[in-house]
């Protein structure tokens, strides 16, 4: 057995599928593509499936990781992913297939594309700041209080388009929703019509992870 990892594009109407139907779906296509997969042990078996960093409701992403097990090693990832891509539906654009390199453990950060109708007004100055404190919800639904300013490496500003490169990978991930609720919620400016795309993720140390 060894595992390898899938990358693949979640656009288009697929953006409204949320992180657990997103499971759901990739088993039954795995299932129709009829990859020798590995199923998980015990009373309810299922296929062993492994998201890089979940992707949030509403987002499009144009780098996803799945990583899944295969027992067959002869299989090869290129006949991995001419079947993947023979069961693909529209907006599920599979476009590589490799050997697993990195633990996930390595993931660092993750870049976004935020485009919005009009620019925020003031968006850098609020990005300038030594810190910004706001409200954060955890995984058994407590909110604590967070400084994100550490939490962003890097943001460029074009047009009306803000890039930005956040913590992700851990607990602290930042997703860039909250970045722009403390935003609205401290400069009063009405919410802006925006789309967002996670255009990469990487490891630790700024590098394209595979």
């Amino acid at each position: 057995m060894r595992n390898v990892r899938v990358f693949y594009r979640k656009k288009g109407r697929m953006k409204f599928i949320s992180h657990l139907d997103m499971t759901r779906f990739m088993s039954r296509l795995i299932t129709r593509a009829k990859l020798p997969i590995w199923y998980t042990e015990g009373f309810n078996q299922h296929v062993y499936m492994n998201f890089a960093v979940p992707l949030s409701l509403g987002y499009e992403g144009l780098y996803e990781i799945l990583e899944i097990r295969l027992i067959d090693e002869n299989f090869t990832c290129d006949d991995c992913l001419k079947a993947l891509q023979s069961a693909a539906i529209p907006d599920i654009e599979f476009f590589a297939v490799k050997e697993s390199g990195l633990n996930m453990k390595e993931i660092g950060f993750a870049e976004y594309s935020l485009e919005f109708d009009t620019l925020p007004p003031d968006i850098e100055k609020f990005l300038n700041q030594d810190s910004i404190i706001c409200l954060k919800k955890g995984k058994k639904g407590k909110f604590k209080e967070i400084d994100i300013i550490p939490k962003i490496r890097s943001y460029e500003i074009k047009d009306n388009t803000l890039k930005l490169c956040l913590v992700a990978g851990t607990e602290d991930n930042l997703n860039p929703s909250l970045v722009l609720s403390a935003y609205y919620e401290k400069s009063s400016v009405e919410p802006i019509s925006c789309s967002i795309t996670r255009t990469s993720i990487l490891d630790k140390n700024g590098n394209l992870f595979e």
